[in-house]
């Protein structure tokens, strides 16, 4: 017999043998034993989980001798035939080459015929969303009421290309990535009936390198025993495909975590010199840190998904970082992936962006010291205007906003426009950083005067003040409100009980304007303090407490 790669090899044959969709395969048997079989179904998922596996099996259950029933036996001949696509009834169809009007004209005019074998005639069409426009409009009227003896099943990676017409009119099952816990057992069971020794390392290597894809990781061990014989290695796995092992990663994690350069610099120039790709490591990197901040919130949530060594390492390592520095690494890391795609020098990037997210810890802890010393890196809650501002020129001199002013001779925009533009330049926010949309999304529209757009956040996000005002941050929103209102406008945050975008105040209130607030700042001690009292100030024994501190210079009257 020819030989067959594991990837068709071992394709399931039954529902029991589909891996990692038990709400599909649940929903699928239940029909079938009620009797409620629609006209159309579409699968819809990731490569290599199951669509087309699944689309032959459905069909299986539909033609076997005893259906349709979710109980069938693989052997049975028409249930062989429409294993090894040689079924008249079951016709298999590639959307990438058959997308044209013509051939859904051809389709659709053969379906008044009688299947010649089977209970039904079934199209299964693989990339459905690969037809034209004016194939899936010749498509619709048969699609919602074919024959009473033709079913469709549609396969797609990309559904959002699909017609909401051609949606409509079908039963939507969405596979989901398989489980690496589920891919390695699978793999093992492989290894078990090919009589080939693969170290549990190198498993779990080549389930991490699948994504959550079955075939890509069938395929992968099949290539690893070819290349290395009955006898597999983490190690050969790893060299293979140029992949890093959890260990390495961990290590770098940990350096990145610690703020350690020294380390984090010396590791990644060792996996460099190793030929790792460093894409697929800023992609482990990124998995690492969520997995971390995921194990922050909730240790239980990544049961079965991650090894018992793998959760130690999480456990050790959250405890050296801050649940607002895991963030802010895990944000940069899934940046740093698109950087290097198209970076001609990925060593140097990939440095540079390691150097900088190993600072995101101290900034941040930074900040929180200064909130603890009672500082001025946030105001008291309240309505309090909060501008990006530098350093006055001189003593006593006003602060001025580092953001330009508007010119004299620009028209101010109107309340509208100014609105309408927030709100453009939070949807921007939103889709360069992801996991703060839902911050910038609470930060509601307040007012627009004299070149200066106010926006209020409500008291709970105060402390996200720091980061919205980071140069790179407020230079986005800043961009969108000049482009769409054409006034170098300069944003201002106000902190208080904000209100939706466009509604007006309750009647007989008003937010203060920003020159009638005073802003609380910090009361030093007194000049005039003895030794004894200058050391017992609490302002001073808070800070000795937190930078373990000692006076060293005689402190005189």
């Amino acid at each position: 017999m020819a030989y067959q790669v594991f990837a068709r090899k071992y394709r399931p044959q039954t529902f029991a043998e589909i891996v990692g969709q038990e709400p599909v395969v649940r929903t699928l048997t239940n029909a079938l034993r009620l009797g409620r079989i629609a006209q159309a179904y579409l699968f819809v998922g990731p490569r290599g989980t199951g669509k087309t596996s699944t689309a032959r099996i459905l069909a299986k259950a539909l033609e076997c001798a005893n259906g349709p029933s979710a109980e069938f036996d693989p052997k049975e001949g028409i249930c062989m035939e429409i294993a090894e696509g040689r079924c008249l009834d079951v016709l298999e169809i590639d959307g990438a080459s058959n997308n044209g009007v013509e051939q859904v004209r051809d389709l659709r005019d053969n379906v008044r015929y009688a299947p010649a074998k089977g209970r039904f005639k079934i199209y299964i069409i693989d990339e459905v969303h690969m037809l034209s426009a004016a194939a899936f409009n010749a498509l619709l009227k048969t699609l919602e009421e074919p024959p009473a003896h033709v079913k469709f099943i549609f396969a797609t990676t990309e559904v959002h290309k699909l017609p909401a017409t051609i949606l409509s009119r079908c039963q939507r099952f969405d596979l989901r990535r398989i489980p690496e816990p589920l891919i390695r057992s699978h793999l093992a069971h492989i290894c078990e009936l090919e009589k080939v020794e693969a170290e549990p390392g190198a498993l779990d290597a080549v389930a991490r390198y699948a994504e959550g894809g079955l075939r890509d990781a069938e395929s992968a061990l099949d290539q690893a025993i070819s290349f290395y014989g009955d006898r597999v290695s983490e190690a050969d796995v790893l060299s293979l495909f140029g992949l890093t092992g959890f260990t390495p990663v961990a290590g770098l994690g940990r350096a990145l975590a610690q703020g350690d350069v020294g380390v984090m610099l010396k590791a990644a120039r060792e996996l460099a010199a190793a030929g790792k790709d460093l894409g697929r490591l800023s992609q482990d990197l990124l998995a690492f840190f969520r997995n971390l901040v995921i194990y922050q919130v909730s240790p239980t949530a990544l049961e079965g998904e991650i090894s018992t060594p793998e959760k130690n390492v999480l456990a050790e390592i959250s405890v050296q970082i801050s649940r607002r520095a895991a963030l802010g690494i895990l944000e940069e890391l899934s940046h740093l992936e698109n950087r290097l795609r198209y970076a001609l020098a990925k060593d140097v990037i990939f440095e540079v962006a390691l150097i900088q997210m190993s600072q995101l810890k101290e900034k941040i802890s930074l900040e929180s010291i200064l909130e603890t010393l009672g500082g001025a890196s946030t105001p008291p809650v309240g309505t309090l205007p909060v501008p990006r501002s530098a350093a006055p020129s001189a003593p006593g001199a006003p602060i001025a906003a580092t953001t330009a002013q508007a010119s004299p001779s620009t028209a101010a925009p109107t309340t509208a426009a100014a609105q309408a533009a927030w709100i453009a330049a939070v949807e921007k926010f939103a889709a360069d950083r992801p996991m703060e949309a839902d911050t910038i999304r609470a930060v509601q529209f307040h007012a627009c005067k004299a070149g200066q757009l106010e926006v209020m956040l409500p008291p709970a996000l105060e402390k996200k003040l720091y980061y919205l005002r980071s140069p790179r941050n407020l230079e986005i929103l800043e961009n969108v409100l000049i482009e769409k209102t054409g006034a170098p406008l300069r944003l201002v945050f106000l902190v208080g009980e904000g209100r939706k975008a466009g509604e007006s105040a309750p009647a007989g209130t008003h937010a203060p304007p920003a020159s009638s607030v005073p802003v609380a700042k910090p009361t030093p001690p007194s000049p005039n303090l003895t030794q004894e009292a200058f050391l017992n100030d609490p302002v001073i024994q808070n800070a000795l407490k937190i930078f373990e501190a000692k006076i060293v210079t005689p402190v005189s009257k």
